[in-house]
């Protein structure tokens, strides 16, 4: 089989409520317990997700990935002003998928579709030598409600002009 046949084998699509338990099994498999008390986690407890940024990968009847974006906002306080992005992840890819193009296209699904929505930014905390080539750099001037590497704290903007600083609030 070529390389392309094998990268073309699964389709992207919306994630709908019916697979929410799926997709907690799939990251818990991924990630473990640990990942319960990174303070992304808190971003995400007891928030929704926002369902047309959030993507799936299946291959046949088979959820082999999952991509969710969550409703943050960061407040700048010294202009009192409210900017609403949205929070990317978890990501997770089966381990027996990995490799495959896989991640990188729920990526490209959800950062595409944030964009499309309008918002100007969207925030992750995760690996840069991984996201860069997505566009994401080190977010300078924003922090999240807790510890996190400030290295690890990663943003795309849907501009070159625009910047967003100031501390992370989650939307309940």
């Amino acid at each position: 089989m070529a390389l392309d046949a094998l990268a073309l084998d699964f389709k992207i699509s919306l994630e709908t409520p019916d697979l929410d338990a799926r997709i907690i099994a799939m990251t818990d498999r991924a990630f473990g317990p640990g990942r319960y008390v990174k303070t992304a986690e808190r971003l995400r407890e007891d928030s929704e997700i926002i369902q047309d940024l959030s993507f799936v990968a299946f291959q046949g009847e088979r959820l082999v990935g999952s991509v969710r974006m969550w409703p943050i906002f960061v407040h700048d306080f010294d202009a009192n002003t409210y900017e609403p992005l949205s929070f990317l992840g978890p990501i997770v890819v089966e381990e027996d998928q990995r490799g495959k193009g896989i991640g990188k296209q729920l990526i490209a699904a959800c950062v595409d579709a944030a964009f499309a929505k309008g918002l100007r930014a969207v925030l992750l905390v995760g690996s840069q030598s991984y996201f860069k080539p997505f566009g994401f750099e080190k977010a300078r001037n924003i922090t999240l409600p807790g510890p996190v590497d400030p290295n690890r704290l990663l943003i795309r903007y849907g501009q070159p002009d625009v910047t967003v600083s100031g501390k992370v609030c989650k939307v309940i």
